[in-house]
């Protein structure tokens, strides 16, 4: 039976080179963007795991100030305002579309999951011109609480109408693929630059390069 599969967006479907670009841009590096990210990244895992939810874009800017503030730098609100403007028109990766066109063609249902608000990620994947290719686009707000947390991947799989042995998630980071096998799908790790899979995490069940080789695997695995 083939599942359904649900894409990480942010680093999985979105190239987050224009945060980078901003950040140098800005900062000159310091803080730079992974700086940045990372720690956006930590406060969502503190966030879900004290059971404090905390809406994304509030974390983003917390986590700006924080990195800012580890060297010295000063940021101000026109800062914050701008790097959420530049998250929300990020460019799909090239390999998006066909990946996504080939899953819709072998008759699989494809969805999108993210730790951005729900109309955070309607507006970046209608920016990106890939909105109309998902059958659902959810958000952690249903549940209130981040990726990796296993309610998030339950309450994806309950609006899709499966169960989580019937979900696959395809990710760039491997904590999420690892929150997605321990609540009982499927995960597929989508090998973007700079992106590893530690050996310390349960193994994911296919390794593709890009969304588009993902897309073969998926269709030759579940076939």
């Amino acid at each position: 039976m083939k599942p359904s599969i649900v894409f990480d967006v942010n680093e999985t479907l979105l190239d987050l080179s224009p945060v980078r670009t901003w950040f140098t841009n800005r900062f000159g590096d310091h803080p730079d963007a992974s700086t940045w990210f990372g720690e956006l990244l930590r406060l969502s895992f503190v966030s879900a795991t004290t059971d404090r939810y905390v809406p994304f874009p509030a974390l983003a800017a917390a986590a700006l100030a924080t990195a800012a503030g580890r060297t010295g730098t000063s940021i101000g609100d026109g800062d914050i305002s701008h790097i959420v403007g530049v998250f929300t028109t990020l460019p799909a990766y090239e390999d998006v579309v066909p990946g996504l066109d080939l899953l819709h063609g072998a008759g699989i249902t494809i969805a999108a999951l993210t730790n951005s608000p729900q109309a955070t990620a309607e507006t970046q994947l209608q920016n990106a011109g890939i909105s109309d290719r998902f059958d659902k686009i959810m958000s952690v707000e249903m549940v209130d609480r981040f990726k990796p947390h296993r309610s998030v991947y339950e309450a994806a799989a309950k609006t899709l109408g499966v169960s989580t042995s019937g979900m696959a998630m395809a990710a760039a980071h491997d904590w999420d693929i690892a929150g997605a096998i321990a609540s009982g799908c499927d995960g597929i790790f989508i090998t973007r630059p700079g992106q590893m899979y530690s050996p310390a995490l349960p193994e994911p069940t296919l390794t593709a390069t890009d969304i588009e080789h993902a897309a073969h695997l998926i269709i030759d695995h579940y076939s």
